[in-house]
């Protein structure tokens, strides 16, 4: 039996793991080893679903937990969801390895010059389905212009993730993980967001993974990211 039900997004692709929110909770749960089963949510029912299942006022996001182990708590946000199955699940495999605020560093470094740089290079192709008047329309008022016109020049969206990824390029030459020798939280996050990249821009993300450093990482990483045994790029 699972001890943890995870809410995940799903695109116009059934079962397609895209989101990089949902695949932080993802991810971490299987370096925790901690048994779970998916339920799918989609843009067009998460406004129904999650309320009924937080029972708060909050943004339905996702992703979501419910802890079947105990008593069906329910955890809402991939940050506080890590913090929670590390101090409810202490038997397992760390995430943090005592180095909590690190993490968040990383964390917050990845939010704000990793993702949108990704997000750009990928926004016009999420697929939603009947929900993508809704997509469309939802994120050019967040943005206050059209997606095209977000999505920018691909040529300056690589470079500034070249840039972006300097800092990782000189961890990696030492280290074969983020957190160091051992896999944690912040290759949790990186490898979430990169998903998003290889799922929704194939093309761009083996341009990106032609990078020796970030190859090895990404082959180190399989594991965790689909509880399988690693294979090539």
């Amino acid at each position: 039996m699972a001890q943890i039900r995870f809410f995940d997004l799903e695109l116009n692709i059934p079962g397609q793991i895209w989101s990089p929110n949902t695949c932080k909770t993802r991810f971490a749960l299987n370096i925790k080893n901690i048994s779970y089963e998916t339920e799918w949510v989609t843009f067009s029912n998460l406004y129904t679903i999650i309320p009924a299942i937080t029972k708060t006022d909050k943004k339905p996001t996702v992703p979501i937990i419910v802890d079947l182990s105990h008593h069906n708590k329910v955890i809402q946000d991939s940050w506080d969801i890590a913090l929670y199955l590390e101090e409810n699940f202490p038997d397992t495999p760390s995430l943090f390895h005592g180095n909590v605020g690190l993490h968040k560093f990383f964390y917050d470094y990845c939010t704000f010059n990793i993702l949108p740089i990704l997000f750009k290079m990928i926004v016009l192709s999420i697929d939603c389905g009947p929900s993508q008047a809704w997509f469309r329309k939802n994120n050019e008022a967040k943005f206050g212009t059209t997606l095209e016109v977000y999505a920018g020049d691909s040529n300056k969206n690589m470079e500034a993730l070249k840039l972006a990824l300097v800092p990782i390029y000189h961890v990696l030459k030492k280290y074969p993980f983020i957190t160091g020798d051992k896999v944690g939280w912040a290759d949790v996050v990186l490898a979430a967001h990169f998903t998003m990249l290889q799922e929704l821009r194939p093309d761009l993300f083996k341009l990106v993974f032609a990078h020796p450093l970030l190859s090895a990482w990404w082959k180190l990483t399989y594991k965790y990211r689909t509880g399988n045994v690693p294979a090539s790029l």
